[in-house]
């Protein structure tokens, strides 16, 4: 056999060897890798429209190798380098800021080099604090006093609010005498900035009038006392 015919078959035999061998060592390791594990997923349960928070995740590798990290939200925007801690704006709020809580998803892929990743999920609420606030202080309330530049005024009503709209009946009593007829008042309402549930400002728009009236409020989770400075007015509702 020639000499050099044969030395070329025996370096064909060596290097198909060697991949062969190499082929082997990277499958024994890709089977023989452990995966990561997330340890830690801190995501928030709830934030407000328009909110900018930390999304973090700890993560642990038993062959500590180089991780990849990908981040998919399903709402607001990503800000940042992909990495094991990275920032997220929730969504705007609406012109409308009563407007009702929406769900995010917010999903982690963590790669350590094998095949398959670790993920995990987790669910933001989006909420507005004007919607919040309107939710906890709907209801029928029961008119239980009224004053005028601090005299006692002899009326019964009723008023009813939704998130956001609101009835008002009221009905005049005079002492010994037949009560005049009730009288409605329908409308939209909106918070003003600063607000809680305790203590706030609203805009009343009854149908029809554009231009706001405008009262302060308290609220103790059972009596709610409206004020409108324009005329003195104080009403102290129980729910």
């Amino acid at each position: 056999m020639n000499f050099f015919k044969s030395t070329q078959i025996g370096l064909v035999i060596l290097l198909t060897l060697q991949a062969a061998i190499l082929i082997g060592c990277a499958q024994y390791e890709e089977l023989t890798n452990d995966p990561p594990k997330i340890t830690n997923f801190v995501v928030p349960n709830e934030v407000e429209y328009g909110e900018t928070i930390n999304l973090k995740v700890r993560v642990f590798d038993p062959e500590n190798d180089p991780l990849t990290y990908t981040w998919d939200v399903s709402d607001g925007t990503l800000i940042g380098e992909a990495g094991p801690e990275v920032q997220w704006t929730a969504p705007e709020l609406p012109p409308d800021p009563i407007v009702p809580p929406t769900a995010v998803t917010v999903y982690i892929y963590v790669r350590d080099g094998g095949e398959d990743d670790v993920h995990k999920m987790a669910t933001i609420i989006v909420f507005s604090k004007a919607h919040k606030i309107a939710e906890a202080l709907s209801g029928t309330y029961t008119l239980v006093s009224k004053q005028v530049q601090g005299d006692p005024v002899e009326e019964a009503g009723i008023l009813r609010l939704t998130t956001t709209t609101f009835t008002r009946e009221t009905q005049i009593v005079h002492e010994g005498e037949v009560q005049e007829p009730i009288q409605f008042l329908t409308g939209s309402f909106s918070l003003l900035e600063p607000f809680d549930q305790r203590k706030g400002t609203i805009h009343w728009f009854p149908v029809g009038d554009p231009t706001p009236t405008i009262s302060t409020y308290t609220w103790d989770g059972k009596l709610f006392v409206i004020f409108y400075p324009s005329t003195s007015t104080s009403y102290i509702y129980e729910r």
